[in-house]
């Protein structure tokens, strides 16, 4: 079923659904109530299941560069237009280079937390080796 929300519960256990004879081998035990949004579409294969904690910190980064990637593409087009002076420039771009840098550590550390569990699945690491 894709595209839905489930709620599951401790309610289910591997051991009730044995007894019934509903054991198909892939039941997890819940151990607290849980919401489950489930994204995929009926032909994935590989699933995923991340916090959405976990979810929110990498939108939050992702937003946060793209944010930086926007400021630095206005910088420039201010110093193409020659609307700044050359040391106020050179100081912006001092200051682009470093927040660009910071950023870019930042998603690599996110790729490297997101490529862990895609090795495990039939895909392989995505960005810089």
């Amino acid at each position: 079923m894709g595209k839905s929300i489930s709620t599951t519960s401790n309610t289910t256990t591997l051991a009730n659904q044995a007894n019934k004879g509903l054991d198909d081998g892939l039941s997890i035990v819940q151990t607290n109530q849980r919401n489950v949004i489930d994204l995929t579409s009926p032909d994935d294969t590989d699933v995923i299941i991340i916090s959405s904690h976990d979810l929110s910190n990498l939108a939050c980064d992702i937003s946060g560069a793209a944010d930086a990637l926007h400021d630095v593409g206005q910088l420039l087009a201010l110093i193409h237009y020659d609307k700044i002076q050359a040391h106020t420039a050179e100081a912006l771009a001092r200051l682009a280079h470093d927040a660009t840098s910071t950023w870019a550590e930042i998603l690599d550390t996110q790729l490297d937390t997101l490529n862990e569990p895609l090795v495990m699945t039939g895909y392989s690491k995505v960005g810089r080796s």
